[in-house]
């Protein structure tokens, strides 16, 4: 067993969140996201040079049991202690002793970047730090629509708490572009002088996060507390993207928390699919796992959990590899995100409405993953933003993204085809901005998707995927754009009915197979997996009965 898999048989881990009141919750999911850390022994080393443990992180299947926890452990050891360490490894090495806190936990990490008024316009932040003739820096918000968006800052259960915080750099009254710059918020009690941090309501469906909007008034920082130099730039943009390299980081990494969702939520749909029955025409208890539409939903998202896995692995390759433009290698990871995600929330709510009443209750978990997922496909670039992003990088031939290593495939043909279309368009118009927002724009999101399709599919048959499995995913990938296919008599619709079937009927008699290969069980909370998960689960659940009354033990 896994390190993480023990954690799942823990009291801890045991505890039915969904029961506790909201701040229970929330000082749950600290202690859950520690004991998730120090579990997986991550390093100042991991961090820094974004070893495979590190990746590892995001692909366990832990991350799927508490999404608030999943959130923190990102946070702490990503965008804080990843940002943290390249400072102490180069021009500050007295932050190594702070790093190591981080990784152990005992000092909580924020990165508060992105402003309420600002969104994704962040290179225009508000917030300022101005330089004091003392060497000091004023920190300070000039105006509540300036406050820092989202970062949990509030006090939490006596652990101080610590943050990156990004502000525009004043000296003698000239901005010289947004800093980094470290900031004490509170002391696991109280708030630090001249900080504020508003508490938000929860996000609807998902695990509570202590979501805050957090302001400055006029707090004074040491001069170690900027990270870097004052030096004025030529490069002011440059430098700030390197600054947040961690986000493009977070990009991949986060993104790939789709693979465990998809290997979680098709073990819970398939061992109830196994376990409910209905009567059939000829009045026998027959498996919903019987019909098709249980079973295309199912195998889809089985089939994408592993091809996900070969697209990972790649993309990792690809990220790591410094001989490639930085812009490359986030192009890849914008395109890994979204096809991720896009695969990740279509499955959560196919398999979660086949689920029944049964899957709108958060107890069993496919409800949470689709709220999860949606804040994931948000966190650490929202994809719509990195889609727009990259197809305009790619329009203007600022740099190109690998070419596929099967050609003449019909994805690789279809992605072709998109960006040439929108090629056409704005080297027809004599004002390229405006056709770009006007016609490509819109369709930036599916273009990017077709790329993800592409490579994903390229990652599995290079990797040696199971053929029934890369059918499988070729087909549904073939689905979401079944217009342009049939336009170019690539397929028919009805060649797509057969291929999907063909490729399913190759791909059910293995089902428990594959479900044994994606080793999530000790994952899975939900107890509608088995009758005595389900028996188990209602002796917890409050009785309001009168006093003559006897309560059948409940067996849905």
């Amino acid at each position: 067993m896994t390190p993480t898999s023990q954690l799942c048989q823990s009291d801890l881990f045991k505890k039915r969140s969904e029961l506790l009141s909201r701040n229970a919750r929330v000082v749950l999911s600290y202690e859950r996201a520690k004991v998730i850390g120090l579990a997986l022994g991550i390093t100042l080393n991991d961090t820094l040079n974004l070893t495979q443990k590190f990746w590892d992180i995001h692909t366990d299947p832990i991350m799927v049991r508490d999404g608030a926890a999943t959130t923190l452990v990102t946070i702490q050891y990503n965008l804080v202690a990843g940002t943290l360490a390249k400072y102490a490894a180069t021009t500050r090495p007295d932050l190594v002793s702070l790093v190591e806190d981080i990784l152990r936990w005992n000092v909580s990490g924020q990165f508060c970047l992105t402003e309420l008024g600002r969104g994704l316009d962040i290179f225009r932040m508000k917030t300022s730090a101005t330089l004091l003739p003392t060497g000091e820096f004023d920190l300070h918000t000039p105006s509540p629509s300036d406050a820092k968006f989202m970062p949990p800052t509030i006090p939490v259960k006596g652990l101080p708490c610590v943050a990156v915080v990004f502000a525009q750099l004043y000296v003698d009254g000239e901005c010289r572009g947004p800093r980094p710059f470290l900031v004490n918020l509170n002391d696991g009690y109280d708030m630090c002088n001249g900080v504020t941090s508003m508490l938000l309501p929860p996000r609807g469906g998902s695990f509570p996060v202590n979501h805050a909007l957090t302001s400055f008034h006029h707090v004074r920082l040491p001069p170690s507390a900027l990270l870097g130099d004052l030096t004025k730039s030529n490069t002011i943009h440059r430098d700030f993207m390197s600054s947040i390299w961690r986000v493009a980081v977070g990009s991949l990494a986060l993104g790939s928390a789709a693979i465990p969702y998809l290997q979680v939520g098709s073990y819970i749909a398939a061992r109830y699919f196994q376990r409910r029955h209905v009567t059939s025409l000829q009045g026998n208890p027959l498996p919903i796992i019987s019909y098709r539409t249980q079973q295309l939903p199912l195998l889809h998202a089985i089939a994408q959990a592993f091809v996900l896995r070969a697209l990972h692995k790649w993309a990792v390759q690809q990220f790591m590899d410094k001989n490639l433009d930085v812009r490359v290698r986030h192009g890849i990871a914008a395109c890994c995100k979204a096809v991720m995600h896009q695969h990740a929330q279509v499955a959560n709510y196919a398999l979660s409405e086949r689920l029944g009443a049964q899957g709108l209750f958060e107890y069993n978990q496919l409800s949470n993953f689709y709220s999860e997922a949606r804040g994931v496909s948000i966190a650490e670039g929202d994809i719509l933003a990195l889609s727009m992003r990259l197809v305009a990088d790619t329009l203007s031939q600022t740099y190109e993204l690998p070419f596929s290593t099967h050609p003449d495939g019909p994805l690789a043909m279809h992605e072709i085809s998109l960006f040439d279309e929108a090629t056409d368009i704005v080297s027809s118009s004599s004002d390229f901005t405006q056709a770009f927002m006007q016609y490509v724009q819109p369709r930036c999101q599916q273009m990017v998707e077709s790329v993800g399709h592409r490579m994903a599919c390229d990652a599995a048959v290079d990797q040696e995927v199971s053929q029934c499995l890369v059918d499988l995913y070729l087909i549904n990938a073939v689905k979401t754009d079944a217009a342009w296919y049939v336009e170019h008599g690539v397929f028919t619709r009805k060649a797509m009915v057969h291929m999907e079937d063909a490729a399913l009927s190759a791909a059910l008699p293995r089902l428990e197979e594959l479900l044994t290969a994606m080793e999530v069980e000790p994952y899975v909370s939900s107890p509608i997996i088995s009758d005595k998960r389900w028996e188990e689960f209602s002796k917890t659940l409050p009785v309001y009965s009168s006093p003559q009354a006897q309560v059948p033990a409940a067996r849905l």
